[in-house]
């Protein structure tokens, strides 16, 4: 794949996993925190919802995807978490738009800082130059053998010359053995 096609692709990620994961965050902190607070229980679709955000979230961190995809959520989710951590910028209004999970799930991860944390965590991730080159060719395998010697097209075959191997005498460097002589 060519540097330019992992870019676009984690452009691409970034931008639909952004939103996906925000609601998955905000659904599945929002049940938890209804069935920990109604009849102090777990709810483990909304614990699965949660589990499957972080490995989203990994997934985008560590990937040799493209680092712009971990830059583009991380962005997103640190604007999101600086805005939601001052109580002047609170969006108090936005909140009652939401339906009722989802804004138990807003009203949560807004003012506990948890989006400013995944924000800053990916936009680290983001920010090693290794990730931003593209994988390197492997390098050929290291041969064990004499040199290898031109070929000569068509071949020529003599029944009757012995094979061609370089001369080992004491003086020479031989590569076939392991010890000098």
């Amino acid at each position: 794949m060519s540097n330019a096609a992992r870019h676009i692709l984690g452009v691409v990620a970034g931008l639909l996993l952004t939103p996906l994961l925000m609601l998955g965050l905000m659904y599945g902190s929002g049940q938890v925190v209804y069935a920990f607070r109604t009849d102090f229980s777990t709810s483990w679709p909304g614990a699965a919802v949660l589990a499957a955000c972080a490995v989203a979230l990994g997934f985008l961190a560590g990937s040799r995807l493209s680092p712009l995809a971990s830059l583009v959520t991380g962005l997103g989710y640190t604007g999101m978490g600086t805005v939601l951590l001052m109580p002047m910028l609170y969006p108090s209004d936005l909140a009652d738009l939401l339906p009722a999970p989802l804004r138990w799930g807003f009203d949560m991860l807004g003012p506990t800082g948890v989006l400013f944390i995944a924000g800053i965590l990916l936009l680290t991730a983001s920010a090693f130059p290794s990730r931003w080159r593209a994988a390197r060719p492997k390098p050929p395998a290291p041969s064990y053998g004499p040199p290898q010697q031109q070929q000569q097209y068509p071949p020529t075959f003599d029944p009757f010359q012995p094979a061609p191997f370089p001369p080992a005498g004491p003086g020479e460097d031989d590569q076939t053995r392991p010890m000098p002589r």
